[in-house]
């Protein structure tokens, strides 16, 4: 069969924008970084940080099929009232806040 149709792992664009403010950790960091969401494509989020050299910004880039093998973990929110966390913890020790999805706590 010349072509094939397979599932394949994409963002819900409509769970995530631009603007959107993230805290994220890949597996193969050492710590998180904040930023912001700069833009969102069912394949690939893109988000701005401060790399801490003065008056420079910076990008990564989050990609869906990285997200799906576990190489993720974020923390997002259009304005901070709800934080949304990816993968979703499975007890409230796992949020580092209590499990109240409130702002306190930065463990990922």
């Amino acid at each position: 069969m010349l072509i094939t149709e397979k599932p394949e792992t994409v963002f819900d664009t409509s769970e995530i924008k631009a603007g959107y403010l993230v805290f994220t950790k890949n597996r193969s960091w050492n710590e998180g970084i904040g930023g912001f969401v700069t833009a969102v494509t069912d394949k690939e989020v893109v988000v701005q940080y401060h790399p801490g050299i003065g008056n420079v910004t910076n990008h990564f880039f989050i990609r869906a099929n990285e997200v799906e093998a576990g190489d993720w973990e974020i923390r997002y929110s259009a304005d901070m009232s709800e934080i949304h966390v990816y993968p979703e913890p499975t007890s409230d020790t796992d949020t580092g806040n209590g499990g109240n999805n409130d702002t306190g706590g930065t463990n990922l």
